[in-house]
């Protein structure tokens, strides 16, 4: 499984909150890097969040196999995107793809093949980083397994972890041109999103939390790994939004901006 990861800080305001680009971005990736999409993409406009700046515009497309998901914030000018298929494809195309329609002007970018692959150990920091990204690849699969089942675990899932659903479960089957049979299931949280995907003829399954408020492991991990068992689960927790607390935009950097015009005006005697 490849899974591509992109955060990006310091962009425009206004392209993060136009829902018709959002749109044609995570319509248009998946074409241009060959991916097959199973699905049109699903845009949740969100301004009335947990914490008031937290507002802008969480959005998913499923692939054969995967997801692409992308969440703005613009009011605090940064997204973060997640990649996640088991075709290969170009992350260096996929992050131009992503500055193109998005500018930024810092980014942390990662690429690894789940689950030879692990991403770089980065320590997490609640006080100085956007969120947890939770990641179990699960050999062997033993949860739900059936599109009723795995969406009432799913719908579930939230208020037991204490996360913030703003949506139902989407849950579909789809079919890969190599013939492999996927059931996939995500499901957006205030907080981010929860995703898996099981690869249904070898039995392993691929899962994700990703999520702004910092969570204590001890507590969620076993629930989580109870709602998707399996014979063999492997774990990562990685940090998302390094230095988010000092990268991304603050209130009284952007008064100070807009009023910069101030200090051209001609001094009173003509100074």
């Amino acid at each position: 499984m490849q899974h591509f990861t992109m955060d990006g800080f310091g962009g425009h305001r206004s392209r993060f909150d136009d829902i018709r680009l959002v749109h044609e971005l995570v319509d248009e990736l998946p074409a241009r890097l060959g991916l097959p999409a199973a699905m049109p993409p699903m845009l949740l406009p969100y301004y009335n969040g947990v914490d008031p700046d937290d507002c802008g515009i969480s959005a998913f497309l499923f692939l054969a196999g995967g997801h692409l998901t992308l969440h703005t914030f613009s009011f605090r000018e940064c997204y973060f995107a997640d990649l996640v298929v088991p075709d290969a494809f170009d992350p260096l195309e996929a992050e131009r793809l992503l500055r193109t329609a998005l500018p930024v002007h810092q980014a942390d970018i990662h690429f690894v093949r789940r689950p030879q692959a692990a991403f770089p150990e980065i320590a997490v920091q609640p006080e100085e980083d956007f969120g947890p990204h939770l990641l179990v690849n699960i050999e062997d699969y033993s949860g739900p397994q059936d599109m009723d089942s795995l969406f009432a675990r799913f719908d579930e899932l939230p208020h037991r972890i204490d996360m913030t659903p703003i949506m139902r479960p989407y849950v579909l089957r789809s079919r890969r041109p190599d013939g492999s049979r996927w059931l996939s299931a995500m499901t957006m949280i205030a907080e981010s999103h929860i995703a898996l995907h099981i690869e249904e003829s070898c039995g392993r399954a691929y899962f994700d939390l990703f999520s702004c408020k910092f969570f204590d492991t001890s507590l969620v991990l076993p629930e989580l790994l109870s709602a998707f068992p399996g014979a063999k689960q492997t774990t990562q927790l990685i940090s998302r939004g390094c230095g988010y607390r000092t990268r991304r935009t603050e209130r009284e950097y952007e008064h100070a901006r807009t009023k910069a015009w101030l200090a051209t005006r001609p001094q009173r005697g003509g100074e």
